[in-house]
């Protein structure tokens, strides 16, 4: 679902992005401690970015209930990490 964009260099660490109806979907982690996570949440998709584990404040939080809107958010949420480090 997002094999166009370019993780690098971060590392995709979860898909399953063939079952968008549950709610751990996709993750990649960054060096420097970053983690950008994809989820379903019943009624919108999120994106989340994590610094060091600390997901009860992650850095940014997008969210979205249509698949290119999701697309796009992952896109804008790679590229902000990417320029972090």
């Amino acid at each position: 679902m997002f094999d166009n964009i370019d993780f690098s260099p971060g590392v995709v660490t979860y898909n399953v992005t063939q079952y968008l109806d549950q709610e751990d979907i996709f993750q990649v982690t960054f060096y420097e401690g970053y983690v950008l996570d994809v989820g379903w949440y019943r009624k919108e998709f999120a994106v989340v970015i994590i610094k060091d584990s600390d997901w009860e404040n992650p850095l940014m939080e997008k969210r979205c209930v249509k698949l290119d809107e999701l697309h796009r958010l992952v896109w804008e949420c790679s590229e902000y990490v990417k320029n972090l480090e």
